[in-house]
């Protein structure tokens, strides 16, 4: 159910009303969740998110970190084994050029923007 609203939040920010109102952390917030979760198969999808969007936002304000919940090693072995050479070597070299913050630092502190100190996920009303 996750990725289907991660899949939607996403279609919908592409789509022809251009990401219009504020919802707009909401498909932040989703491949937080995502990550938190840390299956590597999801991460093509945030990967996608990240590198193969045609949103400007999205593509500058998506966090790469996002796209290794089930760590470094074992997302890229997965990116390997299934048939994402291309997407594999591309993150191997973010990582060793670009992981600013640190992917641990970065879940801290998206941990703390979306949740309250006490653990409550903080979400706007509807």
């Amino acid at each position: 159910m996750l990725r289907e609203i991660f899949d939607l939040e996403r279609a919908w920010r592409e789509g022809p009303d251009v990401g219009e109102s504020d919802e707009y952390e909401q498909v932040y917030v989703t491949a937080f969740l995502l990550f938190l979760i840390g299956d590597p198969a999801d991460s093509p999808r945030l990967y996608g998110a990240k590198f193969r969007t045609g949103d400007m936002d999205l593509g500058i304000g998506f966090d790469a970190q996002a796209i290794f919940g089930a760590g470094r090693g074992d997302t890229l072995h997965w990116l390997l084994e299934n048939g994402y050479a291309d997407e594999r070597a591309r993150l191997s070299e973010w990582l060793s050029q670009s992981e600013d913050p640190k992917i641990e630092d970065w879940a801290r502190h998206v941990r703390d923007y979306f949740y309250s100190p006490d653990g409550v996920l903080l979400l706007d009303p509807l």
